[in-house]
């Protein structure tokens, strides 16, 4: 028979296993709990011996991890400000791999607007929202 063995105090599942013996379970738990069930962590935390359905994980580009204290979702900031760092250096990868006889035919203009660009890209991680609540420098257009 399968058991989900989980954290009493945080609902936490930490694994699944199969006993024949309920008995021999209880042997071996070190102080955590179990119910019966194959219930994953990744979807389901353990609420008063009842599987509970993890809350949806926000979907907006950010990298979170979940609460198991509060229940919730929250951000991870370490590795979201990896992420947002990735995404500004694809976009400056675009601009950095403009071939320079190409940049010498730009006008002056568009060559300062490609400068600006860049440097705003650059300015990203000093945004005061960073990386939370980003605003994407405009791209020109005849880029």
């Amino acid at each position: 028979m399968k058991y989900t063995i989980f954290n009493p105090i945080t609902g936490q599942i930490q694994s699944t296993m199969s006993f024949s013996d309920v008995e021999t379970a209880n042997l071996n738990l070190d102080g955590k709990s179990y119910i019966q069930g194959d219930y994953s962590s990744r979807d389901y935390y353990i609420d008063q011996t009842q599987p509970v359905q993890l809350p949806a994980k926000p979907q907006d580009g950010l990298e979170y991890h979940f609460d198991w204290a509060a229940k919730v979702w929250t951000i991870d900031q370490d590795r979201s400000m990896s992420t947002v760092r990735q995404q500004r250096n694809n976009l400056l990868s675009t601009v950095d791999r403009i071939n320079p006889v190409w940049y010498t035919s730009l006008t002056t203009d568009q060559q300062n607007e490609l400068s600006a660009y860049r440097q705003a890209l650059l300015d990203v991680p000093q945004q005061a929202g960073f990386p939370t609540d980003i605003v994407w420098p405009a791209k020109p257009t005849w880029l």
